[in-house]
């Protein structure tokens, strides 16, 4: 079992031009480096030297209708890149953020009618992939299948259920109307728990709201594929510097 509170990877973005390189230039630094297969959040698989990538194809696959958002973004057509460690200086300049669990629980979530007013808002409206709203009936399918045998759902739980919630979500990280006094700042929170979330990926791997901090609760995709735990908070935080091209 993960120790939460001990839990710490770093997330990089690397463009299309520069990966072979940055992949050849860290192999020959000692890392080891490993393509995920199914979906972007295997990459938080990423532990001691062993790091993981996933390539701009993964987002079209498994989870092609969540994916929009990455290929909405200023991230589309980048590597995802997640190591344990921080790689070596020169890579600084990919690096885009840092996960680091921790023991936060939310005081307060919205009921229907509030998720209902996050989805409204402009916000989301005009920030979300028109294909993120598309889902289809294989979808529902799928998220059944998948969800119910792994845990999360019950008999009575559907797709039909939970979409408001899976909106929601990624609508608090877009309008910040709940959130939680850290550290001298209002952070958004994920606003369900893992059962009513979806494309956890959007805000680990800081597609959206790139410049602010975030505590993620994880998607049951992200639990399954990955190293994250159910029931757990973890805080996304935006790796902010300023690379100087003086060479003193």
């Amino acid at each position: 079992m993960t120790n939460t509170t001990q839990y710490n990877k770093y997330i990089y973005w690397v463009t299309g031009d520069e990966f072979e390189q940055f992949k050849n230039d860290l192999s020959s630094s000692g890392f080891i480096i490993r393509p995920v297969r199914k979906t972007s959040c295997e990459t938080l698989n990423a532990k001691n030297n062993i790091v993981r990538y996933a390539s701009p194809e993964i987002f079209n696959g498994l989870c092609n209708r969540q994916g929009s958002w990455y290929r909405q973004s200023n991230k589309a057509g980048c590597y995802l890149v997640v190591s344990e460690q921080k790689l070596p200086e020169k890579h600084t300049r990919y690096l885009d953020s840092n996960i680091v669990g921790t023991e936060f629980l939310p005081q307060s979530l919205p009921g229907l009618l509030d998720k209902k007013k996050l989805i409204d808002s402009e916000e989301y409206q005009s920030q979300r992939p028109d294909d993120w709203e598309k889902k289809t009936f294989k979808d529902g399918l799928v998220f059944k299948i998948f969800f119910t045998l792994t845990g999360f759902w019950g008999p009575g739980d559907n797709i039909s259920k939970h979409w408001n919630n899976h909106r929601a979500n990624h609508a608090n990280f877009l309008s910040h109307q709940y959130t939680a006094y850290i550290d001298g700042e209002s952070i958004p929170y994920s606003v369900t728990s893992n059962d009513g979330v979806c494309s956890s990926c959007v805000e680990f791997f800081n597609i959206i709201d790139q410049d602010s901090r975030k505590m993620v609760c994880a998607c049951p995709g992200a639990v399954y594929f990955s190293s994250v735990e159910r029931k757990k908070y973890y805080d996304v935080r935006p790796v902010k510097f300023t690379h100087s091209t003086d060479s003193t």
